[in-house]
């Protein structure tokens, strides 16, 4: 790390910029999205619910701190390892506590729900979950969307590639697969300060600021509860990095396996996008031997990932069946270049990722790239060019994510703008003016407890929902998801593996199925009339097939409702009464 040269930006200008700047680009996603946009997508509906009101409170108290926004604060002691690691573990700790409180026990996606259902099978030392046969007639019903192909006729298995659900698997043996996130989120903050520790040797407080700018991200402890691949993704990119810089033939041989793992986490296109800019600085810096060995490396993840996995899947469980894609290599470009035609939504997926982590993150990664020697960089001397462009990649391919505590296609990156904002600082900074960070970090804190917040209450009904439906003592419950916002995603089985009761999409059966399932099975039903009044959104759509099939169901009497379990305790009781005797 070069020493700092004898530009200063004061802590009070850097905070206008930042305000000013935050509040010109929420305006425009407010104008774009809300004022000029239509309908009421996922993203806009988060953004209205958590995204705005965060950045609104934040960028409120980033104005009203501009006139204390310069000094020393307290000091801090020098980031050593027994400092870091219990920090670390502490933050660990807290998101496995987060999964239980925040989320009570529940992932509320179909992409946590896949992954959760394939870490059940890997545990039972499975390929793929075997179709009782009874069920093979209505397995789409049961399984309505993110299958594999392979052998679809008679296998339910993920569609996403194995390492993330493996991991939770190993943890699941060793007692709980909510773990697995936690024990991921302490890794990669652990190789993140090992990195800030190799870039700032003389400069402990860009260390720190480094890390309290993870710390405080929203984004990575709220994701580190879910089973989301995500934290594979920070954790594995930031061990990547880390013995890439340590340097050595053994450190880059292991570093090659590290982004093989990665790539196969579940979508092997991720550990390229950030990998392909270190290669470039490889190439500019004359490394030619290292940029050849990871070239290697990214040729083996195409090799492995996308042709002999699903070979292997092929040879196992059988073709692809049900005219699903196969997830090779043209199949992902295709789709890749499909959704940024029309889901490319940069302003309101990257005003998520703004709010979801520290107030000053971006505004010092901006200062971390002009402190950049652009001589130096074209001959590989700069480390802030890979990370800068990984950022760029990661921000720029802004696709529409669904759901996610932050925006998660960018989470892997959130170390590099941790360390670009390392950099900023110590290019920019006097050392030791630790006050503008704790302001941030105390404004941060504050609106991540709101997001938390609101996080919960987005989560609760569904979490209840769930708990009701397993609760029932029918055969098969079918869930009319009419009405209601993303009730589909409610169609699952119990801890990753589906049973008693079987839970079937009702739009996904025939009149002809439906009736078979009335006549041989005791089945109930989940509808508006059980989700609405535990606070599921309203949606309003509707279906006249699932009319008819609901006329249908009437009239032969199989429309009973699923009802609610019944008390086990006398305090449950006078509970579900509402104490009133």
């Amino acid at each position: 790390m070069r020493p700092a040269g004898s530009s200063r930006i004061d802590a009070s200008n850097l905070f206008r910029a930042g305000a000013l700047g935050l509040a010109c680009w929420l305006t425009a996603t407010f104008l774009w999205h809300i004022t000029f946009g239509q309908g009421a997508s996922l993203p806009v509906i988060l953004f209205l619910d958590q995204d705005f009101p965060a950045l609104l409170i934040a960028i409120a108290l980033f104005a009203l701190a501009v006139p204390f926004a310069e000094g020393k604060g307290f000091a801090l002691p020098t980031p050593r390892a027994r400092i870091i690691i219990p920090l670390v573990v502490l933050f660990g700790i807290v998101a496995w506590a987060g999964h239980y409180g925040l989320f009570q026990n529940y992932a509320i996606s179909r992409d946590e729900e896949v992954a959760r259902f394939a870490a059940a099978y890997i545990r039972e030392g499975l390929f793929a979950r075997p179709i009782p046969p009874e069920w093979e007639a209505y397995r789409r019903a049961i399984m309505p969307e993110f299958f594999s192909p392979f052998g679809a006729a008679d296998y339910w298995t993920a569609a996403y590639l194995p390492m993330n659900s493996a991991i939770q698997a190993l943890f699941w043996k060793m007692g709980d697969p909510n773990l697995a996130g936690p024990v991921l989120l302490v890794a990669g903050l652990i190789a993140l300060w090992r990195v800030a520790l190799h870039l700032f040797p003389d400069r402990p407080d860009a260390i720190w600021v480094t890390m309290l700018l993870a710390l405080s991200s929203a984004q990575l402890w709220i994701t580190a509860m879910t089973p989301y691949a995500m934290t594979g993704h920070f954790a594995l990119n930031m061990i990547w990095l880390a013995l890439v810089l340590r340097g050595g033939w053994l450190a880059h041989l292991v570093a090659g396996l590290v982004a093989l793992v990665a790539a196969g986490l579940h979508q092997w296109h991720f550990p390229p996008i950030f990998i392909l800019p270190f290669i470039l600085w490889m190439l500019l810096g004359r490394r030619w031997a290292v940029a050849a060995f990871h070239i290697l490396i990214l040729v083996l993840i195409v090799i492995v990932w996308a042709k002999l996995w699903p070979g292997f899947l092929t040879h196992v469980l059988g073709p692809p069946m049900d005219v699903r894609p196969t997830a090779g290599v043209a199949d992902k470009v295709g789709s890749l270049f499909e959704r940024l035609g029309d889901r490319w939504q940069p302003l309101v997926n990257l005003t998520r990722f703004i709010a979801w982590n520290n107030i000053l993150m971006v505004p010092l990664a901006v200062l971390g790239v002009a402190a950049m020697h652009w001589r130096g960089a074209l001959k590989g001397q700069e480390i802030a060019l890979p990370l800068a462009l990984g950022c760029l990649a990661g921000c720029g391919l802004a696709l529409a994510q669904g759901y996610g505590w932050g925006y998660r296609y960018a989470h892997g990156f959130i170390g590099p703008f941790c360390l670009l904002a390392g950099l900023g600082w110590a290019r920019f900074r006097p050392a030791g003016m630790m006050r503008p960070i704790f302001i941030a970090v105390a404004i941060t804190l504050l609106t991540g407890g709101f997001l938390a917040w609101r996080t919960h209450l987005f989560v609760a009904p569904y979490a209840a929902s769930h708990r009701m439906i397993d609760a029932s003592r029918a055969d098969v419950v079918l869930v009319d998801p009419r009405g209601g916002l993303f009730v589909t995603d409610l169609v699952r089985g119990r801890n990753g593996v589906p049973g008693r009761p079987m839970v079937m999409n009702l739009g996904m059966l025939t009149l002809d199925q439906v009736d078979s399932l009335c006549a041989d099975y005791v089945v109930e039903l989940f509808d508006r009339a059980e989700f609405r009044p535990l606070g599921v959104p309203l949606a309003r759509w509707n279906l006249g097939r699932m009319d008819a099939l609901r006329a249908h169901m009437k009239a032969v009497g199989c429309d009973k409702p699923v009802q609610p379990p019944l008390p086990q305790t006398l305090e449950d009781a006078f509970n579900v009464a509402g104490n009133v005797l």
